[in-house]
């Protein structure tokens, strides 16, 4: 399969001027490579036309299923997995001559000019435990991304110590290791890292899934406040419906490597229009016990991203799939203002009121 015939049908909503990132036609797939001599017959179509964007100083939250390719998006925007096919539009100051911002195409920078991106892009990983070092200190963790870029200075131990306190640690913390500190604390040595070089956006992939509830909601306000006072854009990467729903401006979801539907938060939890996200809500526990909901059962498995069903992904599993589900693929389009969908029938299903 070519490139050219992976970069079809490249499609992305549109997005005003002040976005910081825009992504269009994204994809990633993986190779299948069987025999002794490692011939490729396949492909894992882990990613698959994605297209979307991120204004300055919000937050877009990806969420779906588990294996449907929130992560690898995320990553695939750091190229720290290379993409198959597509365009990712930032807006860089490190690149522009002047300090404005510069449209770049981060698909077309090459190693050198991409690692000075990475100061403007950084992520927080979801394993608060593997992602740190457990030989070096905290203090060592922290500064590594200026140690890399060439930013560190006499002043950068203070510097250091400053974002060690604004994530909630004491200063005593910087000389102690990994270990020593608990699955929150550490996540908080992560988000730190992450803000060492002052980027304008932040991947967060599952930043609080491997934590305890209560350590889960410190850990949102805590990024909540960082992006008020830093003028942060986060893309937040997560399963948790309700954490989502919680700290993201704008929601897309996934389903198979595709985005199915995108919107403002509050308009996608009270009307969404396609039904994959219709069943998504339908699961989602309401805190009054007098709210009385229909209960969506989705049948079937989730679709063999090496093998997804013709036409739309989700038709095997959706209850309102007719013919032209199955033979076309539907195209991502805007129904609303800034609420996208790719559903053949969600037209209708906006007249029934779902």
């Amino acid at each position: 399969m070519t490139e050219a015939a992976m970069a079809t049908n490249m499609k992305t909503p549109s997005a005003d001027d002040n976005y910081v990132l825009r992504v269009r036609g994204l994809k990633k797939f993986f190779p299948i490579q069987k025999g002794l001599l490692r011939r490729t017959v396949g492909y894992v179509r882990a990613v698959d036309d994605v297209s979307f964007y991120v204004r300055d100083g919000e937050t877009l939250g990806l969420v779906g299923e588990s294996g449907c390719g929130k992560t690898t998006a995320g990553r695939s925007i750091l190229r720290l997995y290379e993409p198959t096919a597509g365009e990712i539009m930032f807006k860089s100051r490190v690149l522009s001559q002047d300090g404005t911002s510069k449209t770049v195409n981060l698909m077309d920078l090459k190693p050198t000019e991409m690692k000075l991106v990475r100061q403007e892009i950084s992520m927080v990983f979801q394993d608060p435990v593997n992602s740190l070092n457990p030989r070096m200190t905290v203090g060592d963790i922290v500064a590594e991304p200026m140690v890399i870029h060439g930013k560190y200075g006499p002043d950068s131990e203070q510097v250091i110590i400053s974002l060690l306190e604004r994530v909630g640690l004491r200063p005593d913390h910087l000389r102690r290791y990994p270990h020593e500190f608990s699955g929150g604390q550490r996540q908080r040595i992560g988000i730190a890292r992450a803000l060492s070089l002052n980027p304008r956006l932040v991947i967060c992939d599952e930043p609080v899934s491997a934590l305890d509830v209560s350590i889960q909601a410190q850990t949102l306000n805590l990024l909540e406040d960082l992006q008020a006072d830093l003028n942060l854009a986060y893309v937040f990467v997560a399963h948790d419906l309700s954490v989502v729903q919680h700290i993201s401006d704008r929601v897309a979801v996934m389903y198979v490597g595709k985005v199915a539907e995108m919107a403002l938060s509050d308009e996608l939890y009270n009307h969404p229009l396609h039904p994959y996200t219709e069943a998504l809500m339908s699961s989602v526990p309401k805190p009054d016990p007098k709210y009385q909901s229909e209960r969506i059962v989705m049948q079937g498995e989730v679709a063999d991203p090496s093998n997804p069903p013709k036409g739309c992904y989700f038709n095997p599993r959706c209850r309102y799939a007719v013919d032209v589900c199955r033979e076309k693929t539907p195209e991502f389009r805007e129904l609303r203002p800034d609420h996208f969908v790719a559903c053949h029938r969600a037209e209708e299903l906006k007249l029934r009121g779902v």
